[in-house]
Protein backbone atom coordinates (compact mmCIF):
# COMPACT_ATOMS: atom_id res chain seq x y z
CA UNK A 1 0.00 0.00 0.00
CA UNK A 2 1.11 3.39 -0.61
CA UNK A 3 0.84 6.60 0.80
CA UNK A 4 -1.00 9.29 -1.69
CA UNK A 5 1.63 12.68 -1.13
CA UNK A 6 1.64 16.52 -2.43
CA UNK A 7 4.70 18.16 -2.09
CA UNK A 8 5.13 21.83 -1.94
CA UNK A 9 8.27 22.77 -2.30
CA UNK A 10 11.09 25.81 -3.85
CA UNK A 11 13.27 23.87 -5.61
CA UNK A 12 16.34 24.70 -3.94
CA UNK A 13 19.15 21.79 -3.76
CA UNK A 14 18.39 20.40 -0.83
CA UNK A 15 14.67 20.28 -2.17
CA UNK A 16 16.22 18.40 -5.63
CA UNK A 17 18.10 15.45 -3.17
CA UNK A 18 14.50 15.58 -1.77
CA UNK A 19 12.47 15.49 -4.81
CA UNK A 20 14.82 12.50 -6.01
CA UNK A 21 13.94 10.45 -3.28
CA UNK A 22 10.57 11.00 -3.06
CA UNK A 23 10.14 10.06 -6.76
CA UNK A 24 12.51 6.75 -6.48
CA UNK A 25 10.24 5.27 -3.29
CA UNK A 26 7.83 2.46 -4.50
CA UNK A 27 6.24 3.57 -0.83
CA UNK A 28 4.99 7.01 -2.16
CA UNK A 29 2.20 7.59 -4.56
CA UNK A 30 2.90 11.22 -5.23
CA UNK A 31 0.03 13.18 -6.63
CA UNK A 32 1.27 16.11 -7.31
CA UNK A 33 3.89 18.65 -6.58
CA UNK A 34 3.46 22.73 -6.25
CA UNK A 35 5.68 25.09 -6.44
CA UNK A 36 6.20 28.32 -4.49
CA UNK A 37 9.19 31.27 -4.28
CA UNK A 38 11.51 30.58 -1.86
CA UNK A 39 14.85 29.65 -2.70
CA UNK A 40 14.57 31.20 -6.24
CA UNK A 41 11.63 33.34 -7.85
CA UNK A 42 8.58 31.04 -8.87
CA UNK A 43 9.39 30.10 -12.55
CA UNK A 44 12.63 28.96 -11.44
CA UNK A 45 11.54 26.29 -8.77
CA UNK A 46 8.39 25.32 -10.92
CA UNK A 47 11.36 24.74 -14.09
CA UNK A 48 13.44 22.80 -11.23
CA UNK A 49 10.47 20.84 -10.36
CA UNK A 50 10.09 19.67 -13.65
CA UNK A 51 13.66 19.27 -14.18
CA UNK A 52 13.65 16.89 -11.25
CA UNK A 53 10.71 14.71 -12.79
CA UNK A 54 12.20 14.38 -15.68
CA UNK A 55 15.85 13.24 -14.53
CA UNK A 56 14.07 10.95 -12.41
CA UNK A 57 11.72 9.61 -15.38
CA UNK A 58 8.54 10.60 -14.03
CA UNK A 59 6.52 13.01 -16.40
CA UNK A 60 3.54 11.75 -14.53
CA UNK A 61 3.63 13.81 -11.69
CA UNK A 62 2.29 17.50 -12.21
CA UNK A 63 3.58 20.14 -11.30
CA UNK A 64 1.42 23.12 -10.79
CA UNK A 65 3.07 27.04 -9.53
CA UNK A 66 1.77 28.36 -6.50
CA UNK A 67 2.10 31.84 -4.98
CA UNK A 68 5.23 34.04 -6.37
CA UNK A 69 5.43 35.89 -3.12
CA UNK A 70 5.22 36.05 0.65
CA UNK A 71 1.62 36.63 2.02
CA UNK A 72 3.03 40.13 3.54
CA UNK A 73 6.39 40.72 4.21
CA UNK A 74 9.07 41.90 1.02
CA UNK A 75 10.05 38.65 -0.88
CA UNK A 76 13.67 37.07 0.33
CA UNK A 77 15.16 34.65 -1.72
CA UNK A 78 18.71 32.41 -1.76
CA UNK A 79 20.69 32.48 -4.78
CA UNK A 80 23.64 33.39 -3.10
CA UNK A 81 23.72 29.61 -1.76
CA UNK A 82 21.57 27.64 -4.15
CA UNK A 83 22.68 29.30 -7.32
CA UNK A 84 21.34 31.36 -9.61
CA UNK A 85 19.33 28.58 -11.08
CA UNK A 86 18.43 27.20 -7.93
CA UNK A 87 19.74 23.74 -8.44
CA UNK A 88 23.57 23.70 -8.31
CA UNK A 89 25.41 20.70 -9.51
CA UNK A 90 23.01 20.20 -12.26
CA UNK A 91 22.79 21.61 -15.78
CA UNK A 92 19.22 24.02 -16.08
CA UNK A 93 17.19 22.68 -18.90
CA UNK A 94 13.62 23.40 -20.08
CA UNK A 95 11.66 20.05 -19.66
CA UNK A 96 9.65 18.57 -22.05
CA UNK A 97 6.67 18.65 -19.84
CA UNK A 98 4.64 21.84 -19.51
CA UNK A 99 3.18 23.06 -16.42
CA UNK A 100 0.18 21.64 -15.16
CA UNK A 101 -3.23 24.19 -15.67
CA UNK A 102 -4.36 25.87 -12.89
CA UNK A 103 -2.98 27.83 -9.54
CA UNK A 104 -1.35 25.60 -6.94
CA UNK A 105 -3.57 27.00 -4.46
CA UNK A 106 -6.43 25.58 -6.24
CA UNK A 107 -5.19 22.35 -6.75
CA UNK A 108 -4.62 21.86 -3.36
CA UNK A 109 -7.69 23.09 -2.17
CA UNK A 110 -9.72 20.62 -4.96
CA UNK A 111 -7.81 17.81 -4.65
CA UNK A 112 -8.35 17.85 -0.56
CA UNK A 113 -12.12 18.78 -0.74
CA UNK A 114 -12.67 15.85 -2.85
CA UNK A 115 -10.40 13.61 -0.35
CA UNK A 116 -11.00 11.04 1.94
CA UNK A 117 -11.05 12.19 5.54
CA UNK A 118 -6.87 12.14 6.52
CA UNK A 119 -5.92 10.54 2.79
CA UNK A 120 -3.29 13.24 2.31
CA UNK A 121 0.01 13.68 3.28
CA UNK A 122 1.61 16.51 2.38
CA UNK A 123 5.09 17.48 2.44
CA UNK A 124 6.16 21.21 2.62
CA UNK A 125 9.98 21.97 2.29
CA UNK A 126 10.05 25.84 1.51
CA UNK A 127 7.47 28.96 2.49
CA UNK A 128 4.15 27.66 3.49
CA UNK A 129 2.50 30.22 1.67
CA UNK A 130 0.19 27.83 -0.58
CA UNK A 131 -0.95 25.64 2.13
CA UNK A 132 -1.48 28.72 4.03
CA UNK A 133 -3.33 30.86 1.57
CA UNK A 134 -5.54 26.96 0.97
CA UNK A 135 -6.48 26.78 4.70
CA UNK A 136 -7.37 30.54 4.83
CA UNK A 137 -10.11 30.43 1.32
CA UNK A 138 -11.49 27.01 2.68
CA UNK A 139 -10.33 25.55 6.19
CA UNK A 140 -12.57 22.55 5.59
CA UNK A 141 -9.85 21.40 3.65
CA UNK A 142 -8.18 20.22 6.64
CA UNK A 143 -9.83 16.90 6.62
CA UNK A 144 -8.34 15.87 3.74
CA UNK A 145 -4.39 15.90 5.49
CA UNK A 146 -3.52 13.01 7.97
CA UNK A 147 -0.43 14.45 8.61
CA UNK A 148 2.21 17.79 7.45
CA UNK A 149 6.12 17.50 7.27
CA UNK A 150 7.41 20.01 7.53
CA UNK A 151 10.61 21.51 6.98
CA UNK A 152 11.37 24.38 8.86
CA UNK A 153 12.15 26.54 12.03
CA UNK A 154 14.97 26.26 14.55
CA UNK A 155 15.27 26.19 18.54
CA UNK A 156 18.54 25.33 19.83
CA UNK A 157 21.01 25.47 17.09
CA UNK A 158 19.74 29.32 16.42
CA UNK A 159 18.87 30.47 12.63
CA UNK A 160 20.51 30.40 9.00
CA UNK A 161 19.28 33.45 7.63
CA UNK A 162 19.07 35.64 10.57
CA UNK A 163 20.11 34.24 14.59
CA UNK A 164 17.47 33.63 15.68
CA UNK A 165 14.85 32.55 12.19
CA UNK A 166 15.33 29.64 9.66
CA UNK A 167 15.04 30.84 6.11
CA UNK A 168 11.56 28.57 5.00
CA UNK A 169 9.82 30.78 8.21
CA UNK A 170 11.47 33.93 8.14
CA UNK A 171 10.37 33.73 4.36
CA UNK A 172 6.77 34.11 5.23
CA UNK A 173 6.29 33.96 9.06
CA UNK A 174 2.27 34.69 8.49
CA UNK A 175 1.98 31.67 6.70
CA UNK A 176 4.29 29.63 9.14
CA UNK A 177 1.91 30.91 11.93
CA UNK A 178 -1.33 29.90 9.83
CA UNK A 179 -0.29 26.57 9.42
CA UNK A 180 1.09 26.24 13.15
CA UNK A 181 -2.56 27.17 14.39
CA UNK A 182 -4.48 25.09 12.29
CA UNK A 183 -4.69 21.90 14.72
CA UNK A 184 -3.20 19.45 11.33
CA UNK A 185 -0.94 17.12 13.30
CA UNK A 186 2.29 18.45 12.27
CA UNK A 187 5.73 16.70 12.03
CA UNK A 188 8.03 19.67 12.18
CA UNK A 189 11.96 18.75 11.47
CA UNK A 190 14.00 21.81 12.41
CA UNK A 191 17.49 23.06 11.99
CA UNK A 192 18.08 21.21 15.49
CA UNK A 193 17.92 17.69 13.46
CA UNK A 194 19.10 18.74 9.82
CA UNK A 195 22.20 20.17 11.39
CA UNK A 196 22.83 16.95 12.24
CA UNK A 197 22.89 15.00 9.00
CA UNK A 198 25.68 15.65 6.61
CA UNK A 199 26.86 14.83 3.46
CA UNK A 200 30.45 13.97 4.69
CA UNK A 201 32.65 12.64 1.78
CA UNK A 202 32.90 9.30 3.12
CA UNK A 203 28.94 9.27 2.35
CA UNK A 204 29.11 10.28 -0.86
CA UNK A 205 31.73 8.08 -1.61
CA UNK A 206 29.59 5.64 -1.50
CA UNK A 207 27.10 7.18 -3.39
CA UNK A 208 29.82 7.44 -6.07
CA UNK A 209 30.05 3.16 -5.51
CA UNK A 210 26.55 2.48 -6.36
CA UNK A 211 25.65 1.27 -9.59
CA UNK A 212 22.43 2.70 -9.86
CA UNK A 213 21.80 4.90 -12.69
CA UNK A 214 20.48 7.98 -11.15
CA UNK A 215 23.77 8.09 -8.21
CA UNK A 216 25.44 10.47 -10.42
CA UNK A 217 22.92 12.88 -10.25
CA UNK A 218 22.62 12.81 -6.22
CA UNK A 219 26.46 12.82 -6.07
CA UNK A 220 26.44 16.05 -8.08
CA UNK A 221 23.58 17.51 -6.25
CA UNK A 222 25.17 16.91 -3.06
CA UNK A 223 28.78 17.95 -3.88
CA UNK A 224 27.04 21.30 -5.38
CA UNK A 225 25.41 21.66 -1.71
CA UNK A 226 28.68 20.93 -0.74
CA UNK A 227 30.88 22.97 -2.50
CA UNK A 228 28.39 26.10 -1.66
CA UNK A 229 28.40 25.41 2.20
CA UNK A 230 31.94 25.87 1.90
CA UNK A 231 31.82 29.38 1.29
CA UNK A 232 29.40 30.03 4.65
CA UNK A 233 31.00 27.99 6.76
CA UNK A 234 34.77 25.97 6.55
CA UNK A 235 34.77 22.55 7.10
CA UNK A 236 31.41 22.01 7.39
CA UNK A 237 30.04 20.15 4.94
CA UNK A 238 25.72 20.20 3.61
CA UNK A 239 22.97 19.62 5.76
CA UNK A 240 20.24 17.61 4.80
CA UNK A 241 17.10 19.95 5.31
CA UNK A 242 14.39 19.25 2.94
CA UNK A 243 15.26 15.41 2.19
CA UNK A 244 14.66 14.77 6.22
CA UNK A 245 11.42 14.74 5.28
CA UNK A 246 10.98 12.00 3.08
CA UNK A 247 13.78 10.55 5.61
CA UNK A 248 11.17 10.94 8.08
CA UNK A 249 7.87 9.69 6.13
CA UNK A 250 9.60 6.25 5.02
CA UNK A 251 12.11 5.75 8.12
CA UNK A 252 10.37 7.20 11.26
CA UNK A 253 12.36 4.72 13.54
CA UNK A 254 15.85 7.15 12.47
CA UNK A 255 14.04 10.02 14.20
CA UNK A 256 13.41 10.90 17.57
CA UNK A 257 10.61 13.02 18.52
CA UNK A 258 9.00 15.56 21.05
CA UNK A 259 5.60 16.38 21.60
CA UNK A 260 4.61 20.04 21.39
CA UNK A 261 2.86 22.96 20.13
CA UNK A 262 4.95 25.69 18.02
CA UNK A 263 4.55 29.55 17.58
CA UNK A 264 5.89 31.62 15.01
CA UNK A 265 7.31 35.34 15.98
CA UNK A 266 5.28 37.82 13.52
CA UNK A 267 6.20 40.87 15.11
CA UNK A 268 8.51 42.67 13.21
CA UNK A 269 11.84 43.30 15.26
CA UNK A 270 15.24 40.95 15.60
CA UNK A 271 13.02 37.81 16.15
CA UNK A 272 10.62 38.18 13.20
CA UNK A 273 10.19 34.45 11.69
CA UNK A 274 11.59 32.48 15.01
CA UNK A 275 9.87 29.43 15.75
CA UNK A 276 9.08 28.58 19.65
CA UNK A 277 8.40 24.58 20.35
CA UNK A 278 6.92 24.71 23.91
CA UNK A 279 6.39 21.10 25.12
CA UNK A 280 3.10 19.77 25.15
CA UNK A 281 2.07 16.33 26.06
CA UNK A 282 -0.30 15.66 23.30
CA UNK A 283 0.39 18.89 21.15
CA UNK A 284 -0.12 18.93 17.86
CA UNK A 285 3.18 18.94 16.92
CA UNK A 286 5.99 16.50 16.92
CA UNK A 287 9.41 18.76 16.90
CA UNK A 288 12.23 15.98 15.82
CA UNK A 289 15.30 16.39 18.25
CA UNK A 290 17.62 13.66 16.45
CA UNK A 291 18.43 11.71 13.36
CA UNK A 292 20.55 8.69 12.83
CA UNK A 293 22.75 10.28 10.21
CA UNK A 294 23.91 6.02 8.89
CA UNK A 295 20.56 5.41 8.62
CA UNK A 296 19.77 8.19 6.97
CA UNK A 297 21.98 7.64 4.14
CA UNK A 298 21.86 3.95 3.92
CA UNK A 299 17.81 5.18 3.01
CA UNK A 300 19.42 7.16 0.40
CA UNK A 301 21.62 4.43 -1.03
CA UNK A 302 18.65 2.12 -0.79
CA UNK A 303 16.19 4.44 -2.92
CA UNK A 304 18.71 5.34 -5.25
CA UNK A 305 19.07 1.42 -6.06
CA UNK A 306 15.42 1.07 -6.79
CA UNK A 307 15.30 4.28 -9.52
Amino acid sequence: MTTPLIIDCDPGVDDAVMLMMALASPALDVRAITTVAGNVPLHLTSRNARMMCQLMDRPDVPVFAGCSRPILRTPVTAEDFHGESGIAGLDPFEPDTPLATGHGVVHLMETLRAAAPGEYTIIVTGPMTNIAAALVLDPSIARGISRLILMAGADTEGGNITPFAEFNVFADPHAAAIVMDSGIPATVLSLDVTHTVRAEPERIAQLKALKAPKAPIMVNLLEAANDLESRWKEGLKAPMHDPSTIAFLLAPHLFGTRPARVTVVTDSGEVFGQTRPAPMAGGPHDWVTAADADGFFQLIEDLLEKS
